[in-house]
């Protein structure tokens, strides 16, 4: 069964932080990070309209800094302080806009 999340309202089906980042650690070599949350960067887990920082991951942070994939790509915060920084070489972009826009991503390298 989920066990409630500490520091935050119990949200069902969310995994708990130490299940969450073995699936991380489980993924095997990427050049393309996808997540629904974000990694636990300041400004891109802020939503500015909501106040609070909105359920960043820090596997995911440390996934991207040990293996530098090209790209993280993520949504879940709907208003963040910035929709896009690097974390060394990985370009993290918050992709969750697509609905509003009607504008997808496009990876280009």
């Amino acid at each position: 069964g989920a066990e409630p999340r500490t520091g935050g309202p119990w949200t069902p089906y969310q995994r708990v932080a130490a299940e969450y980042a073995a699936a991380v650690e489980g993924l095997g070599r990427i050049d393309v990070l996808c997540s629904h949350a974000p990694p636990a960067v300041p400004e891109l887990a802020y939503d500015v309209v909501s106040r609070r920082s909105e359920s960043p991951s820090t596997a995911l942070l440390a996934r991207i800094r040990r293996d530098r994939p090209r790209a993280a790509v993520f949504g879940h915060v709907h208003q963040p302080l910035a929709a896009r920084c690097r974390v060394g070489r990985t370009e993290c972009v918050n992709v969750g806009h697509f609905r509003h826009t009607q504008t997808p991503y496009v990876l280009r390298w």
